[in-house]
């Protein structure tokens, strides 16, 4: 699936039946290259992250959430915690460990079940995800091509 196919989908608590957001990105970690968390748009004020581990399944037409409670408000996340909204790599530049620019990220394309990152996309190359090394605030930096 591509982060830009779950953007919008509704984040439904199982407990209450009640829709609690929607996907509107997701942050990764490398080694292995996998989605953390999903940040939510929610009712109200400020933005929301639902840690990946917390989902219960990732269906066609909706996330689901064992309960509300599990998703934290992105205010009380470490910056160094990978679930923090720095770890987005969406519209960031993509730079090889050597300095190479190799364009914007575009998209991610994820396994919806495991959240392990297949491919990061930009509009002129797809990279496979076990090259990713690392997401800052200003860049998605992987692996130099042989």
């Amino acid at each position: 699936m591509l982060i830009t196919k779950a953007q919008g989908k509704p984040v439904m608590d199982l407990a209450t039946a009640e829709t609690v957001g929607t996907v509107a990105a997701c942050t990764v970690t490398p080694s292995p290259a996998r989605i953390v968390g999903l940040r939510l748009r929610t009712r109200g004020r400020g933005h929301h992250t639902l840690e990946w581990t917390d989902v219960q399944s990732f269906g066609p037409d909706a996330v689901a959430v064992e309960e509300a409670t599990r998703i934290r408000d992105e205010k009380t996340i470490d910056r160094g915690d990978h679930a923090h909204p720095a770890h987005d790599p969406v519209g960031k530049a993509i730079l090889t460990e050597s300095g190479v620019n190799k364009g914007t990220v575009t998209d991610i394309e994820f396994d919806e079940r495991s959240g392990r990152i297949r491919q990061l996309l930009t509009d002129q190359e797809q990279i496979p995800g076990d090259e990713l090394l690392g997401v800052g605030s200003y860049a998605v930096v992987v692996t130099a091509s042989q």
